[in-house]
């Protein structure tokens, strides 16, 4: 079986949910035969290990004008599908599908437009999250001209979304998300790829009252979740355990997460390495506000070991794990206290984090995720 994936960035380093999803459903077809995989590259990506592993990478700088905005709003129709429009990208895939393919899988609903017109096998469109929901959500926590725009693009792509039912398999990452979709569009052929996690690598226990929220801190709703925590519950944590330390780390922290930083609170930007950081965590943290699809945080979390205090949104798609690894709370006093209560009981915080490792272990490895799409790629005849 010869594949060909569009996605949004070489997903290695793979140091975000997108690139985690990418590379697990890259290498599971690449298990059943060739891949190519076209996709735009920054400089922090590399293709080696990739291509080392004997998957097809071809890749395009990601480079953003004018000029390719508005392009990219003619095609795609949408604000978030033009700034990532490039018709090098358009023809690498033409290219590659040319060149013979079972299946084109495009990663992102908004990568839609670069799946070719005519028939070229299998037809995937595999969605992270739905996006007009997530922009729906984003639009009504904010005010003035952003919530307007957010409800534009909520509309755009609710639109793009509706076009799904040219798609063979439509792929989402949670039961839920599944049931929104049923909402924009009927579809025979909707499944569950759940996010997954491969291998969990518990560390030791760590030493000190640390919490930690690891995300991409230049994303929206990673941003709104890093001020909302500091501000409204971490106060709390650190009046009933004055040693706390809270860390934000991840990549490109914007601004406001900056401005977050203090004698309690380290925001790291970029780091080389997440194990060090795990290792100093007792709580990881997921307390999104706005979001969709599931959290590949949450599973990294939990494959280092780490017990995970998240709100009810933050915990979506993986509803399985509460209890099992993950404490979900929503109003700040609440989560502030079970935050509290886990940073005073290093052993339940350990004992919580090893069950929430087992049960990754056990229920979201990517051999299981993929099993579904798999088998309806390779039965003859259902697409």
């Amino acid at each position: 079986m010869r594949s060909v994936v569009v996605a949004k960035f070489v997903p290695w380093p793979p140091n975000s949910g997108d690139k985690r999803r990418t590379l697990g459903l890259v290498r599971a077809l690449r298990r059943h035969g060739e891949v190519t995989l076209c996709a735009f590259e920054t400089p922090d990506d590399d293709a080696a290990p990739l291509r080392a592993e004997g998957i097809d990478v071809r890749s395009v700088p990601l480079q953003r004008s004018v000029r390719g905005l508005l392009d990219g709003l003619r095609v795609g129709q949408s604000i978030t599908a033009a700034r990532f429009w490039d018709r090098r990208l358009a023809a690498t895939v033409r290219e590659a599908v040319a060149e013979g393919t079972d299946v084109t899988l495009v990663g992102h609903v908004q990568f839609m437009p670069y799946a070719p017109s005519g028939r070229r096998g299998t037809y995937v469109v595999d969605m992270q999250n739905i996006e007009s929901s997530l922009a729906g959500r984003i639009a009504a926590s904010a005010t003035g001209v952003k919530k307007v725009a957010w409800a534009a693009e909520a509309w755009a792509l609710r639109r793009l979304e509706s076009r799904t039912r040219r798609a063979d398999v439509v792929s989402v990452v949670s039961d839920l998300d599944r049931d929104t979709l049923a909402g924009i569009v009927d579809h025979p052929r909707v499944l569950v790829v759940p996010n997954a996690w491969d291998e969990p690598d518990p560390l030791p226990p760590a030493q000190d009252p640390v919490v930690s929220f690891v995300a991409l801190l230049s994303w929206g709703p990673n941003v709104e979740a890093a001020a909302w925590f500091a501000r409204e519950v971490w106060p709390r944590v650190v009046e009933a355990v004055p040693g706390a330390r809270l860390q934000l780390v991840g990549r490109n922290p914007a601004p406001a997460v900056q401005a977050l930083a203090g004698p309690s609170v380290e925001v790291t930007g970029t780091v080389p390495d997440l194990a060090p950081w795990y290792q100093r965590t007792r709580v990881a943290l997921a307390p999104l506000l706005t979001g969709g699809g599931s959290r590949m945080k949450i599973l990294e979390a939990l494959a280092t070991g780490r017990p995970v205090v998240a709100t009810a949104i933050g915990a979506e798609g993986l509803e399985d794990l509460v209890g099992r690894g993950v404490v979900v709370a929503d109003e700040p006093a609440a989560m502030a206290q079970e935050i509290v209560a886990l940073l005073g009981d290093p052993d339940r915080a350990t004992e919580l984090g090893l069950a929430g490792a087992r049960a990754v272990g056990e229920d979201h490895s990517w051999t299981a995720a993929v099993r579904p799409l798999l088998a309806q790629l390779e039965t003859p005849g259902t697409v």
